[in-house]
């Protein structure tokens, strides 16, 4: 019984740190081919970084960014989104740690 004694503040303690909850985003996110057929149309119109300008490759070169984030709201359409350079130190993860801190 000690034991459950000193593990239930431990608990609360952790319940009461949590950051709040992200809201709920887009119902469905589209997925699978129609995914990849979305990825191709945005980067044939400007295979560019749309922050940096740095030409990127298909098909691992870049991630598909939308410009205003779903959590924000933003609709999960093709006008919405565009191509940024990806990796750690690429635009795509500046942009999302810029939007998260905003939140």
């Amino acid at each position: 019984m000690a034991r459950l004694k000193t593990l239930k503040p431990r608990v609360q303690a952790l319940n009461n740190s949590r950051a709040q909850p992200m809201p709920v985003v887009a119902d469905r996110r589209i997925t699978g081919r129609k995914l990849q057929d979305r990825r191709l149309k945005v980067w044939a119109k400007d295979p560019c970084c749309a922050a940096c300008g740095k030409l990127t490759e298909f098909p691992h070169g870049f991630e598909l960014d939308h410009k205003v984030p779903l959590f924000k709201g933003g609709e999960d359409i093709e006008d919405n989104c565009q191509v940024l350079c990806s990796g750690p130190e690429g635009c795509h993860a500046k942009k999302t740690a810029e939007d998260l801190r905003g939140w």
